[in-house]
């Protein structure tokens, strides 16, 4: 398997589990440690027991606003090299049963490989249809 085919694996396990509300899983897609940037603060996560209660936390949030699940609309995945990838989650929609939004977002994830294959080192958060400059 590829880099890319290997990454958008691990992002497909990673948002079932999320949709599920398996932290457990979601859990085990992050490094230790590694990095959650929300619009609030940055939160660092020293180890998978702390990403359980952050999550445990987030989705307290979204519960209280009538969360049923998150779809998608493109995910774009850059290798940088053997050990590091970005991916970039653009219109991600946080819905409720009846389908209505509850918000849409953009996400920023960086990726190393080690030991246990792929994971996410940072996930950050942010405005929907925000831009960066990148050089190519």
């Amino acid at each position: 398997m590829n880099a890319e085919t290997e990454i958008r694996s691990l992002f497909d396990r990673y948002l079932t589990a999320w949709n599920a509300r398996d932290f457990e899983n979601v859990a085990a897609c992050y490094s230790e440690p590694s990095l959650f940037i929300l619009p609030a603060a940055a939160v660092p996560v020293a180890d998978k027991a702390a990403m359980i209660a952050l999550l445990g936390s987030i989705f307290a949030g979204l519960e209280n606003d009538g969360f049923s699940h998150t779809e998608i609309d493109k995910i774009e995945v850059c290798p940088r090299g053997d050990t590091i990838a970005t991916v970039d989650a653009t219109g991600v929609r946080r819905l409720r049963k009846d389908g209505t939004e509850i918000e849409v977002i953009d996400a920023h994830y960086v990726l190393r490989r080690g030991d246990n294959g792929w994971q996410f080192a940072t996930a950050a958060t942010l405005p929907h249809h925000w831009s960066i400059a990148v050089d190519e």
